[in-house]
């Protein structure tokens, strides 16, 4: 190559480069690279900066947003809504402060993770009052959308955990006209440890146990007594513990929901029943709400249908669909419509087999109590069955960090 040749590229090189930085900064909302190119970082040092909260920026789904004067009058020094983080001065060199983030990110060999949980990280500082509405790019003062309304659709981060403790109350009453009503109740306790093993690969494990009390009343010309009998039977049930592997098949993007996998099973701890499978849930937010669909489907490697504690039968599949709303920064509302399809047998051989098919309307209410502190009471309603059904349902969920984030 000439040098003529050699300039003329230079000069072309130059000029692209020019016109690239031209049209970010006639720009009021730039994206993550484009942010990049205006502080002349690598990509991740943004991203890294974004979601530590040391600057300007607004979580929108998956991606992150400046407001490019917020962004200017951050690396000028400004204060901009942005809290420093504990331990380190406001008043840091906003240059020193991105070169410092690109040695970390060099010396660990690996790009920033993302964060631990919408709901798992922490509630920023209020700051002081004011007229004026905020901006794109000005760090929310209360817990986002995804906060609320994602708690349990984004999958916990290293190091993260959850635990889990609920209560329940059902009933159900089936009635053969006129000789026979049979009702049944049901007070189940289950506790639940969620783990972040790597980013995107969540270890669950569930242990739950039920009391159950069966009450038939029989018409007396049936029980062959001068009056109506009444029998009552009650039953201590130590339910099988379930262990899932999730993880993030794909993230959301424009017109694309996130997809969260799982590898099922039961473990015979209790009654005995065990089994295997897979599921997949996907989800799409538009803010305020989010809406998600999914399936599962479990093989039953040891099943009893002449067992009353065993619900699991050789084939099992179950559908999920309905959306979650959040009201405000602290309460969001949802509902679900469940559905689950068993190949059910006969217990003995003679008698009918159950329902195969049974389905649930659930509505729900996540509640955040402290940083870090869940209430999720619930109510579900069996419908389209003889035997409809309710349940009522409430569980107590904490985060913490199992480990820390290095």
């Amino acid at each position: 190559m000439t040098v003529a040749a050699a300039m003329t590229a230079i000069g072309l090189l130059l000029a692209a480069s020019t016109a690239a930085a031209q049209s970010v900064s006639d720009r009021e909302v730039l994206d993550l690279d484009e942010a990049a190119t205006i502080l002349r970082v690598e990509p991740e040092v943004v991203r890294a900066l974004a979601e530590s909260q040391r600057i300007p920026a607004r979580r929108v789904g998956d991606e992150w947003r400046f407001w490019h004067a917020a962004l200017l009058e951050w690396l000028k020094g400004e204060p901009v809504g942005v809290s420093g983080l504990p331990g380190r001065s406001n008043g840091l060199d906003r240059s020193e402060m991105l070169r410092r983030e690109s040695l970390d990110l060099t010396a660990r060999g690996v790009g920033p993770e993302p964060p631990i949980s919408q709901a798992q990280s922490p509630l920023a500082a209020t700051p002081q009052a004011s007229s004026t509405p905020s901006s794109v790019g000005e760090r929310p003062a209360t817990p986002t959308t995804e906060d609320i309304a994602l708690r349990d659709r984004v999958l916990l981060g290293r190091g993260a955990a959850t635990i889990d403790f609920g209560m329940s109350y059902g009933r159900s009453g089936q009635t053969l006209f006129p000789v026979v009503r049979a009702e049944e109740k049901d007070i189940g306790a289950s506790a639940t440890l969620r783990y972040g093993l790597v980013n995107d690969l969540q270890l669950t494990m569930r242990v739950p146990t039920t009391w159950r009390s069966t009450t038939t009343f029989a018409d007396a010309t049936l029980s062959g007594t001068p009056s109506p009998r009444i029998t009552t039977a009650g039953q201590g049930i130590a339910g099988d513990a379930s262990i899932s592997l999730l993880g993030v098949g794909w993230r959301e993007t424009v017109g694309r929901p996130t997809m969260v996998w799982s590898l099922d099973g039961v473990v015979p701890t209790g009654a005995g029943e065990s089994g295997v499978g897979a599921g997949f849930v996907l989800s799409k937010s538009y803010d305020p709400a989010v809406l998600f669909a999914g399936l599962t489907y479990l093989y039953g490697l040891h099943v009893n249908p002449s067992d009353s504690r065993w619900s699991l039968a050789k084939q099992n599949f179950g559908f999920q669909a309905g959306y979650t709303y959040a009201v405000n920064e602290t309460l969001a509302l949802s509902t679900a419509f469940l559905g689950t399809y068993r190949t059910s047998l006969s217990p003995d051989g003679v008698a009918i087999p159950p329902p195969r098919e049974n389905y649930a309307l659930q509505i729900g209410t996540t509640l955040l109590l402290a940083h870090g502190l869940f209430i999720e009471p619930a109510l579900a309603m069996g419908i389209g069955a003889d035997n409809p059904g309710l349940a009522v349902s409430l569980n107590f969920s904490h985060s913490f960090h199992w480990r820390s984030r290095r």
